[in-house]
């Protein structure tokens, strides 16, 4: 059992969404036992079990909706001839026993990646961090480091490979501020060009540079990448020239672009209200 919370630990520690699932439930001939957990981590790592077999395939499957969908849920499951296990009452005769696990969502529902830790992308930190957002700043910068309070992670590498390998999870919110016009290119070109699927995607800049960056990405990507999901220049028109007012309406656009409200003047190309 020990394993089990140490994994949602490790989980939480990386900003990895898991599922918890408990066997609430047991009756008749199953492998189920009451209590039992499974811990199903998104990087596909599993700890503890629900008893085996066909109830544990179906469980494992479950979690995999469930971490798509972050939501909890209560499921029955009856064990039928052929070793399956079937959600609610099957219509025909149940040979086995029946259990109920329930099904714990474990993780941040929101994810924001700041590339950049200068002055905005600190100011941005401090914002966001007072909201439920798991937050990783991304800087090449190893003095940037210790100015980062408030990020859960702090990545110290070259903004091209600082997400190598990782699952990054879809919906994500990115803000771009790096301290070069060609490394927030090399960044909006890793974004857009990934299968990471973002719900918002920032990036700050003059109307010139910024048009200039999208018209040069537009030629590399076509129109397959995700371009409503790119708000650039970045922020809502509400006004402030200072890191803090920018940061003010950076967030303010993200938590719109989240709820879905609409009807807002934001600064992006070509939409300035959305």
């Amino acid at each position: 059992m020990d394993t089990v919370y140490e994994g949602i630990v490790q989980a939480r520690q990386h900003g990895e969404g898991a599922v918890l699932i408990t066997v609430v439930e047991a009756e008749g001939s199953t492998p189920a036992r009451l209590g039992a957990k499974l811990l199903v981590r998104a990087n596909g790592a599993r700890v503890g079990t629900v008893g085996g077999g066909a109830l544990e395939r179906a469980a494992n499957a479950k979690a995999r909706e469930i971490l798509e969908s972050h939501r909890a849920e209560l499921v029955r499951y009856s064990l039928v001839e052929g070793d399956r296990a079937l959600e609610g009452e099957p219509t025909g005769m149940v040979c086995g026993g029946r259990a109920t696990l329930f099904f714990d969502y474990i993780g941040y529902s929101q994810h924001a990646f700041l590339f950049g830790g200068g002055h905005v992308g600190q100011a941005l930190l401090r914002v966001l961090s007072t909201l439920p957002y798991y937050i990783t700043v991304i800087d090449h910068r190893p003095e940037i480091r210790e100015r980062l309070d408030g990020a859960a992670r702090a990545i110290i590498a070259d903004y091209a490979t600082a997400l190598q390998g990782e699952q990054v999870p879809p919906g994500s919110y990115f803000f771009i501020a790096t301290a070069s016009h060609e490394y927030d290119y090399e960044v909006l070109r890793l974004i857009m060009g990934s299968d990471w699927r973002p719900a918002y995607v920032g990036m700050i800049g003059s109307q010139r540079k910024v048009r200039a960056n999208v018209d040069r990405l537009r030629q590399e990507l076509g129109d397959a990448a995700p371009w409503e999901a790119l708000y650039a220049p970045v922020g809502l028109d509400i006004g402030g020239p200072t890191p803090a007012e920018i940061a003010v309406a950076v967030a303010a656009e993200i938590q719109a672009v989240r709820y879905g409200k609409a009807g807002h003047r934001h600064l992006r190309l070509g939409h300035p209200q959305a």
